[in-house]
């Protein structure tokens, strides 16, 4: 089941952001974006192809959309434009933050996801940005960091409660 959501990052200009179809829950997509991207300009690159079947771990080349069977399908990006040849899903621009909660999720989205530069830095004292999100029933933005990770360990907890019924029957 998809949970639609839109990545975006603020820049000097404003914010750039880019549709992105599964698991767009903190717990999915959110712990990926705290967890992987970090740098702004990996992250603005990525925002760059534009509207995408899922984010990885990186960004990735080329590859057949539909052949979820490739070597790197589960760990890169996957574009509609670039991977499947789709036209027009490049990404959007927005002027500030309250443009894009308003319209943000205009097109069935979920969540939105905001990368901004708050000065926080990595343990090597490199820069990296906060995620912060946002869910369409209450359209005010949050810090991301500890939502997602607690999202996530209960992903994990409901997956070994299940293992271990399955061991049971």
């Amino acid at each position: 089941m998809a949970t639609r959501a839109r990545i975006a990052i603020q820049t000097e200009n404003g914010i750039i952001g880019a549709y992105q179809h599964w698991d767009g829950y903190p717990g999915g997509l959110g712990y990926n974006l705290i967890d992987n991207w970090y740098k702004a300009d990996k992250i603005t690159a990525a925002i760059e192809l534009g509207n995408s079947s899922k984010w990885g771990q990186f960004i990735g080349e080329k590859i057949d959309f539909d052949n979820r069977e490739s070597e790197t399908y589960d760990y890169q990006n996957v574009y509609y434009m670039r991977d499947r040849g789709e036209k027009d899903q490049g990404p959007k621009t927005y002027k500030d933050e309250a443009d894009y909660l308003k319209r943000g999720f205009n097109t069935g989205e979920e969540y939105i996801y905001l990368a901004k530069n708050t000065g926080q830095k990595d343990y090597l004292g490199n820069t990296q940005v906060t995620w912060f999100y946002s869910h369409y029933e209450n359209p005010q933005f949050k810090p991301l960091e500890e939502d997602a990770i607690n999202d996530h360990i209960d992903m994990l907890k409901r997956h070994l409660e299940m293992m271990k019924q399955r061991k049971a029957a």
